[in-house]
């Protein structure tokens, strides 16, 4: 075996999996935290929420629909309004300075406004 071309294929695939880094480093991609809630604690932990609005935005708006509930029970036992307007971005602002930004940041695209129009509170 060539030690040479062996020890030459892992720099390559190093430099080659190190690409997309130094892409977003020189594009100025933006990481980093998004703004906390202004007033009340968030609906779970920010791990939680990170990972798993999706699930729970999609059970608000089955539970809206199909049960006509519209009231959420937090793990730290508060009953808040469910909707994105009122609830969610009531604390964390504008869609466009909070969910969009980590939605293209993350390459996400969302289908909710191919069927619900864009209301002032969701879409400023």
């Amino acid at each position: 075996m060539d030690a040479g071309k062996f020890v030459g294929g892992i720099a390559i695939a190093g430099l080659i999996g190190a690409g997309p880094l130094w892409v977003a480093k020189v594009h100025g991609a933006k990481g980093g935290a998004l703004a906390p809630p202004r007033s009340a604690p968030c609906l779970e932990s920010k791990e939680s929420m990170r990972t798993g609005h999706p699930a729970l935005l999609a059970s608000w708006r089955d539970r809206v629909v199909r049960s006509g509930q519209r009231s959420y029970h937090t793990a730290d036992g508060r009953d808040v309004p469910i909707g994105l307007g009122e609830t969610c971005l009531g604390c964390h602002g504008e869609a466009s300075k909070f969910c969009d930004r980590c939605h293209a940041q993350n390459a996400v695209t969302l289908s909710c406004w191919q069927c619900h129009p864009p209301s002032p509170i969701a879409r400023p």
